[in-house]
């Protein structure tokens, strides 16, 4: 066959079917941020920005399966989180409400770090420790979750913005779930990142 008429088959890449506890490591973080837009500055004293990071991951679990048995996986995703408390307008109310920091808990505690909370005054107080050795928080009033300090200090500047030197080929486990999206078809997103040793 002449050299103009080779064929060359493409391979298409499909997001990977949802799945808990992938093993997965984190290749590159990098600072992000995230700006209110104009209804949220609307409602009250907000900063023009919000220290947030982003996260590249790489799946390095050989159970994944794609949706056609021809694809190949997807097998990197990017992920970006707030890193600070993020304003918003909760729709329901028309008030300004505060994005928690799922994702920083989470990736503290896979990164091997207690959780930290602390009461109405500030004071720190002890952590509750489940059956299953889960360290949550304590009915106390007003409690609230900050985060591990020495977590901030191996991971974080000190005005919040990520350093990436620690965060590469750190290994994790995290839940992937697909999202889909009119305009660009199915996306994989992290939903939750988990530590290795709690499978």
């Amino acid at each position: 066959m002449p050299a103009t008429q080779e064929r060359d088959e493409i391979q298409f890449r499909e997001p990977i079917l949802a799945q808990k506890d992938v093993k997965a490591r984190i290749s590159f973080a990098e600072p992000a941020e995230w700006h209110p837009k104009e209804p949220v500055k609307a409602l009250g004293d907000v900063e023009d920005s919000y220290k947030a990071a982003k996260l590249t991951v790489v799946i390095t679990d050989d159970s994944v399966r794609t949706e056609h048995s021809d694809a190949l996986p997807k097998m990197v995703i990017e992920d970006q989180f707030n890193v600070q408390r993020y304003p918003y307008v909760d729709s329901k109310k028309g008030t300004l409400a505060w994005l928690n920091r799922g994702k920083l808990f989470d990736i503290e505690r896979a990164l091997g770090f207690d959780p930290v909370f602390v009461d109405k005054a500030g004071n720190e107080v002890a952590a509750f420790v489940t059956r299953t050795g889960n360290k949550v928080a304590p009915k106390v009033e007003g409690v609230a979750q900050v985060a591990n300090p020495a977590f901030l200090s191996a991971y974080f500047h000190e005005d919040m913005t990520i350093n990436p030197t620690n965060w590469v080929d750190k290994e994790i486990l995290i839940d992937v779930a697909v999202e889909e999206n009119e305009t660009f078809g199915a996306k994989n997103v992290i939903k939750r990142y988990k530590k290795v040793s709690s499978i």
